[in-house]
């Protein structure tokens, strides 16, 4: 087994073992301050280790849905994602107490002897022995993670349930064990989980005889309860609304940029580092602080996504003062922060909108129709599903499907310049459609964002489009308010003290900071109706229905999305 699963002999292994594995120690900070040790594997041993964790992975089966850490395709992003809902009314985080070193030899060889492994008893000592280091779970190995995640199978088992029976969601990220309950009267609060009175936080006793059933401890100090009328917090993450990082996260990042730019690179890095603290490394110092600036930028982006507006302002602030300074200073190198062509102004929303027109003969008879499309995310370019039909002069309906060689076409009038396109995806009951340039290369563009809520009434915002366009004219960008939210047939929609008129259907309506809060679909006239848009939430799931498209998977040959009766 040695010889097939670690490439080398067994008496090489045990020599690389014993007496004593090789390992490293050093101390680096928490974020209070208070000492981590690090026990990290020399270069033979974790190659070893490293070639154990990808059978493990291999072999040890799906990790349960409660488990959001170190494991693929989850971190803490989607950690928080679990609980951001709008039924979580409290927030229950638990800190697991010497989580790694708590774990030790023999429950780790105890993992091997199990299912779905079953060595003998011989294999599971050293594959143990692999894994641990002077007795217990190093901080450090690149083993220890999954082996973690393996060992508390029996505990996430024991909490979900748990959970279920009161209605919460549990989940688990390394040590942090977090519950999001949907009760509202903070004295209805399930006792079996945890129980509130007086300023005091009292943890259940079936939640704690859980803990003592497999093994771990809870850390007292770090056992809180949070309500919806303040921050929600789950690994590190702010859930409120959506996924978001501290206000005064980012606060610390444009002062950091506010300073740089103003006093130059030398003087914001003389001041960084008269900070009483900072973060470490394992090799002694502290990072420089265009790195500092990166990385955090970097988290942001993991957080609130590429195409976030905030993140994309404050990374181009970044990677402008980076060419300047390496334009003063050869000697200055640094790491671009990616960033995504979204829409952050009116002269960026002129390079996202287009005028969508399609032409052709039916019955002998010119018919064609003309609205606004708008690149939104990766999905490719939305409009209304109404402007693919019209009348004939005789006041006969016709449809784009039902004329034959029609053409459809979008231009950019900022440029004059056209484009074909064809129909992805329409919704009659939705009144949405999605169209794609039909080119090999695509015009480069920008696109929009989305607004991650419903806009509230009385907020401004801006439609954008082309009401009554003809060749010349550029996109209206008409401010507005909105008056009201409210549903109709089942979906929820905006009205704007503004017209929408011919023209502007398909248009975004966007807020302050140009991000999408609804699509322009209806205008009123003077004897009824109202100037409407279709709420931005409504459209976003309607892009998760149909089969992905949200994350950019081709559309083509998808049916028409029925019509609810």
């Amino acid at each position: 087994m040695s010889d097939q699963l670690f490439g080398i002999t067994y008496s090489e292994l045990q020599a690389l073992l014993y007496p004593r594995q090789p390992y490293k120690t050093f101390i680096i900070a928490k974020r209070n301050g208070s000492p981590r040790v690090i026990h990290e594997p020399r270069i033979a041993l974790k190659v070893v280790q490293e070639k154990l964790l990808h059978f493990l992975y291999e072999n040890a089966g799906m990790a349960k849905p409660c488990v959001q850490g170190f494991t693929p395709g989850r971190s803490i992003v989607t950690n928080a994602q679990k609980h951001c809902s709008p039924r979580t009314l409290h927030l229950l985080n638990i800190d697991i107490e010497n989580f790694f070193p708590s774990i030790t030899f023999y429950r780790v060889r105890g993992l091997f002897l199990k299912k779905p492994f079953e060595f003998s008893h011989q294999v599971a000592t050293v594959l143990a022995q692999i894994c641990t280091y002077q007795g217990i779970l190093p901080q450090g190995a690149p083993t220890s993670p999954m082996v973690a995640n393996l060992i508390c199978r029996s505990l996430d088992k024991d909490l979900t349930l748990l959970a279920k029976r009161h209605r919460a969601i549990y989940t688990r990220y390394c040590d942090d064990i977090t519950f999001s309950l949907s009760v509202r009267d903070i004295a209805k609060l399930p006792v079996n989980i945890c129980s509130f009175d007086s300023g005091v936080l009292t943890l259940g006793d079936e939640l704690q005889s859980i803990f003592v059933k497999n093994s771990f401890r809870i850390n007292p100090l770090k056992s809180r309860l949070g309500n919806r009328r303040h921050r929600l917090e789950v690994t590190g993450i702010t859930i409120n609304k959506s996924p978001n990082v501290k206000r005064s996260f980012i606060d610390s990042i444009r002062g950091a940029l506010h300073a740089w730019d103003k006093y130059g690179y030398e003087a914001a890095t003389a001041e960084w580092e008269k900070r009483p603290y900072k973060r470490q490394r394992r090799i002694g110092g502290i990072p420089s602080l265009k790195n500092v600036l990166w990385g955090k930028l970097l988290y942001v982006r993991m957080v609130r996504g590429g195409d976030d507006v905030l993140y994309t302002r404050l990374a181009e602030r970044y990677n402008m003062l980076c060419e300047k300074e390496q334009a003063a200073r050869k000697s200055f190198t640094y790491s671009s922060l990616p960033i995504e062509a979204v829409v952050r102004n009116a002269a960026d929303a002129e390079n996202a909108v287009f005028v969508l027109e399609w032409l052709g003969d039916y019955k002998g008879e010119p018919v064609g129709g003309q609205g606004t499309a708008f690149a939104y995310k990766d999905v490719g370019l939305l409009t209304c599903e109404h402007v693919f039909h019209t009348v004939t002069e005789n006041g006969e309906p016709v449809s784009f499907d039902e004329v034959k060689g029609a053409t459809l076409t979008l231009q950019n009038p900022s440029t004059g310049k056209f484009w074909p396109a064809k129909l992805i995806h329409k919704d009659p009951y939705r009144d949405l459609a999605v169209v794609h340039f039909d080119t090999r290369i695509p015009p480069a563009h920008r696109h929009f964002s989305a607004l991650e809520a419903q806009i509230n009434r009385n907020s401004k915002g801006i439609l954008i489009g082309f009401p009554n366009w003809s060749p010349g004219k550029r996109a209206n960008q008409l401010y507005v308010t909105v008056l009201n939210r409210f549903p109709i047939t089942g979906l929820q929609r905006i009205e704007i003290n503004g017209s929408v008129r011919k023209g502007n259907s398909g248009g975004p309506f966007v807020d302050e900071l140009f991000r999408v809060a609804g699509v322009a679909q209806q205008g009123a006239t003077q004897a009824n109706g109202n100037d409407q848009c279709l709420c931005v939430t409504e459209l976003d799931k309607w892009l998760v229905e149909i089969k992905g498209l949200a994350h950019g998977l081709s559309l083509d040959a998808l049916p028409d999305t029925p019509v609810a009766d």
